[in-house]
């Protein structure tokens, strides 16, 4: 079976970055990778959606509600959007990173709180982690939310970390603070939210 890997963010964040990293680790291990990409006004702050599936043989780059097996949500609010992608007992990595939509920075609408309870309640066997992104960026400011986050979600994964870095190394021109990112990541300790 494939596996299928959701991320999730607002335009501006590396939503499609996180992706193609993701894709270069699955290729090189020899993989058939799909990927699709899903932008609103990115360019503003937008939502964007990046679906990345790796596996044997992949048909579809799309992957179904309820199919995901990993959500990884750079904005908090965004994860509600992702949240039906995910299977009943996916597992969501979950920034705590705000990035207001456009109607709730004009006022028109509140941001909502307690985000991982209403996770909970959609999908009551989900495996959710909080890794703290905004204490992150105080103690390493020009850190990256999405590499740092595919640092815990690497841990996941069944591919040595040097595969990630030489992934990172060919997606980005100067990779020196994306791998920094990355290995903060991959060595902080992360408990599930119960």
């Amino acid at each position: 079976m494939p596996v299928n890997t959701v991320v999730t963010g607002v335009g501006g964040q590396g939503v499609v970055s996180a992706t193609d990293i993701i894709s270069i680790v699955a290729l090189t291990a020899g993989y058939d990778v799909k990927k699709s990409d899903v932008h609103g006004m990115a360019q503003r702050g937008g939502a964007v959606t990046s679906f990345v599936r790796y596996g044997e043989k992949v048909y579809s780059p799309i992957i179904e509600q309820g199919t995901a097996d990993f959500l990884i949500a750079l904005e908090e609010m965004e994860a509600l959007r992702g949240i039906n992608f995910l299977k009943e007992n996916g597992t969501v990595i979950l920034s705590d990173f705000h990035t207001p939509p456009p109607d709730v920075a004009l006022g028109f609408k509140r941001y909502p709180g307690h985000i991982q309870e209403v996770l909970r309640k959609m999908k009551p066997a989900v495996k959710c982690y909080r890794p703290g992104v905004v204490s992150m960026l105080e103690e390493h400011p020009g850190y990256s939310i999405n590499v740092f986050l595919l640092g815990i979600y690497a841990r996941f994964q069944s591919y040595e970390k040097m595969v990630w870095l030489e992934a990172i190394r060919q997606r980005f021109k100067r990779p020196d603070k994306a791998i920094e990112s990355f290995l903060y990541g991959y060595e902080k300790q992360v408990k599930e939210i119960v």
